[in-house]
């Protein structure tokens, strides 16, 4: 998004205060529901086991591989995603010149691709395997944040889009494929 387009997007915003409010308010507080419900997917399947176990030992042993997946597959996708940004070291949208951003940020670099967009992903796809439902809708509360990663200035298009593939689609291999 060249400067131009994003002042017209913020002089948009600012025509419409409240839209402009939950924009902001959004982008501080939505990232942090797939980091508060992952803990809690971690509670329910370590239930699921401890109620299986006295039941079925190998169905409860086979739950606690995937328990463990499902704790390594984020945990390495994250790792990598981190090294990868670190290594391109992309520009951010606002450290063009005349970009002024709807939230302000000091980080400089390390924009592509989006760890915000790359974890919402990541954690979408791991609940997708164990519950579709609450998978789906966390898919739908990463896209949110992927938009609002380029609404308020943080990200490019491309760094949201590249966070948001790379993240489901390793996290899907890593839960479906291994």
């Amino acid at each position: 998004m060249t400067p131009e387009h994003y002042q017209t997007l913020l002089r948009w915003l600012e025509a419409r205060p409240a839209l402009k409010k939950w924009i902001i308010a959004l982008n501080r507080w939505l990232p942090a529901v797939p980091f508060a419900c992952y803990p809690l997917l971690l509670v329910l399947l370590n239930v699921r086991m401890f109620r299986l176990f006295p039941v079925d030992r190998t169905a409860a042993l086979d739950l606690m591989q995937l328990i463990v997946r499902a704790i390594l597959v984020p945990a390495l996708v994250f790792l990598g995603g981190t090294l990868l940004r670190a290594k391109l070291n992309f520009p951010r949208p606002y450290e063009q010149p005349g970009f002024t951003p709807l939230v302000k940020k000091e980080t400089r670099g390390k924009s592509f691709p989006s760890r915000h967009a790359l974890s919402a992903a990541v954690l979408a796809a791991v609940w997708c395997y164990f519950y579709p439902a609450a998978g789906a809708c966390m898919v739908v509360v990463a896209l949110l944040i992927c938009v609002l990663r380029v609404l308020t200035g943080a990200h490019y298009i491309r760094d949201v889009a590249a966070g948001a593939v790379l993240g489901f689609a390793l996290g899907a291999a890593g839960m479906w494929l291994l």
